[in-house]
Order: C-alpha cells, then sequence, then structure tokens
C-alpha cells in the first residue's frame, strides 16, 4: 500500500512536470492538475476546477520549482470537474474582466439617472399644477406683518378715520385684510377645481413658468424647488403672476379699502410701489403625481395715501406662506 502512494505521488510530479515546461499558458496548468487527477484517484488542494472533464478530487499539496527539469513551488488548488478557480488564462483574479472598469456598472445593471436641468424641473411643475388646479386638495395660507403699516404722524389721524367706520378695525387691520396678513390663517378645502368662502386667489394656478422666470432651482429627493424674480407691482404679465394670483394691485387696494371705510381713504396709485422678494414655490412629486406644493414670499409696501385732503405715505412689510396638501387628481 505504502509502495502505491509513493509510485501515485511520483507519478503526479512527473506529469505536473511535464506540463507545465510544455507551456507557459498558466492556463495549461489546470490541465495538469487534471491529468495528476487522473492518476491519483483523490488528492485534495485549495481552489477549484470547474472547465475541464476530468471528475476527480484532488487532497493533497505539490510542492516544486519547474527550472531545468525540477519542480519547486506549490500546486494548490481543488480539483472539481477538471478546472482550476482562479486566474487560469492570464488574467489575475481580482482584475475586472477586459473592457470593463471596475466602478462602472455592468452592461445590463442600472445606472444613476441624469441630473434634471433647470427646464427639466419648469416643465414638470408646469404640467403638474396644471392637473392639481383641476384636483382636490386643501390649504393654509398664513400671513403675518414683519413691519406694520406706519404713515408717521398720520397714522393716528388715518385710525381715528377707520374707527369712525368700525370701531374695530385699524390701518393694519384694513390693510392686512386685502393683503392676506390676518390674525388667522386663512385656510379652504377644494373639490375638483372648485372652493367656496374664501378668496379665489388663494387656490393653486395651472403655472406657466418660462426659462426668464425663474431665477435658481433645486431638487432634494422628491422635492422640486424654484424661485421665481423679484417683482414690483406685479401684474397678468409678470413673472410672479405666471406662478399664482396671490398678489395684490393697488386697484385691488383702493377697491378694498372703498368696501370697508368708504371712500374717506385713498391710494395713490401712480406713486405707490409693492415688491415682492424672495418668491419660492417648492412642489413634492411621488410616483410622478404631485401631493403637496407650498409657495412663500416677503412683500414691503410704499403707500402714497390720500385721506381727505391730507396726504400721508405709508411704508410697510410682511410675509406670506401658502401650503396645499393632500393634493388628488
Amino acid at each position: 500500500m505504502k509502495d502505491t502512494i509513493i509510485k501515485s505521488v511520483t507519478a503526479l510530479i512527473c506529469v505536473v512536470v511535464l506540463c507545465i515546461t510544455s507551456s507557459v499558458a498558466v492556463g495549461k496548468y489546470s490541465n495538469a492538475v487534471a491529468e495528476a487527477a487522473k492518476l491519483t484517484g483523490s488528492i485534495t488542494t485549495g481552489g477549484a476546477v470547474s472547465n475541464g472533464t476530468q471528475d476527480s478530487t484532488v487532497d493533497g499539496t505539490v510542492d516544486g520549482t519547474v527550472n531545468d527539469g525540477t519542480v519547486d513551488g506549490t500546486v494548490d488548488g481543488t480539483v472539481d470537474e477538471g478546472t482550476v478557480d482562479g486566474a487560469t488564462d492570464g488574467t489575475d483574479a481580482t482584475t475586472p474582466d477586459a473592457g470593463t472598469d471596475a466602478t462602472t456598472p455592468s452592461a445590463g445593471g442600472s445606472e444613476k439617472p441624469a441630473a434634471l436641468t433647470k427646464a427639466d424641473v419648469i416643465k414638470l411643475i408646469n404640467a403638474e399644477t396644471a392637473k392639481a388646479a383641476k384636483g382636490s386638495y386643501s390649504f393654509t395660507r398664513t400671513g403675518k406683518f414683519v413691519n406694520p403699516i406706519d404713515v408717521g404722524s398720520a397714522t393716528d389721524a388715518l385710525n381715528k378715520i377707520i374707527h369712525g367706520v368700525d370701531e374695530n378695525a385699524s390701518l393694519d387691520s384694513v390693510v392686512g385684510g386685502f393683503i392676506g396678513v390676518k390674525a388667522q390663517p386663512i385656510t379652504g378645502t377644494v373639490k375638483n377645481g372648485k372652493g367656496e368662502g374664501f378668496d379665489g386667489k388663494y387656490m393653486i394656478k395651472a403655472m406657466n413658468l418660462t426659462d426668464a422666470d425663474v431665477t435658481s432651482f433645486n431638487v432634494s429627493g422628491n422635492k422640486y424647488t424654484v424661485v421665481i424674480k423679484d417683482c414690483t407691482n406685479p401684474n397678468a404679465s409678470s413673472a410672479m403672476a405666471h406662478a399664482t394670483n396671490d398678489y395684490i394691485t393697488f386697484q385691488e387696494v383702493n377697491k378694498s379699502i372703498a368696501n370697508e371705510v368708504g371712500s374717506a381713504v385713498k391710494v395713490v396709485e401712480g406713486e405707490s410701489k409693492a415688491n415682492y422678494k424672495k418668491i419660492t414655490f417648492t412642489a413634492t412629486i411621488v410616483d410622478g403625481k404631485m401631493t403637496a406644493l407650498e409657495y412663500s414670499y416677503t412683500f414691503d409696501a410704499t403707500l402714497k395715501l390720500k385721506l381727505a385732503i391730507i396726504g400721508a405715505t405709508g411704508t410697510g412689510s410682511a410675509s406670506i406662506t401658502n401650503k396645499y396638501t393632500n393634493i388628488k387628481y
């Protein structure tokens, strides 16, 4: 039995020497091991062989170096199905396949989507607000004065005139009323694009923003934000009007004041200004549908007021936020 084992190992060494010296291709190495397996029947080393036809197992280690017919090295690989698992075709086992970058997804793999452009975001928001404007949602609009309306020494005179019409009213409440700055938020519910009990200008508008309207944009997860350029005395052709109807004109101011206190107080339109700034819209879009929308802005006004025969200039500023939630369409 001992003689048989010695002969088997001797045969293995001979076969390995012959095979290795006959070719420099590393792939021939697997054939050498496979041929050795035919002779030994059962010699196992670490590693897998899987591409050949030999179905034997090598359980053992052969050390030797091939140099002018002598063996000096180690054969360490498991023979299974006749192929050495590892680099047998001249390539490093840790090296990606030829033509493949290790950091690049393989063919058929998923790649990171291209970043959205400004035009992409504008187009998306325009499209989604057009759908949402016909849908159902709730909104909460909050306004607050940053600096209350101040007309200097004329403030008291104006308040006396206003109190004469409504003892619970004041310059701030009258002006705040038509610009939507009130003690309590304005809320409403819209169904299929229709709502009641609030000013329709607070509803979602089908936006028609252009590249020139938007000064910057941002995409963060499912939130898409655009900042609209500042507007002074906005009208229907202004950038702000392309996104919302929630702004005032001085014609509306005078109409609102007349409804509150009559014609005793008026705004001189040509000498008054309202500057809208930081006009920001953020849409939340999930699975291709807008589920929420929010906008905010600040404005400061310089109002040239006329009360009876007295003239006065008033200033004030406020901030507005409107949030639409539970949007469905």
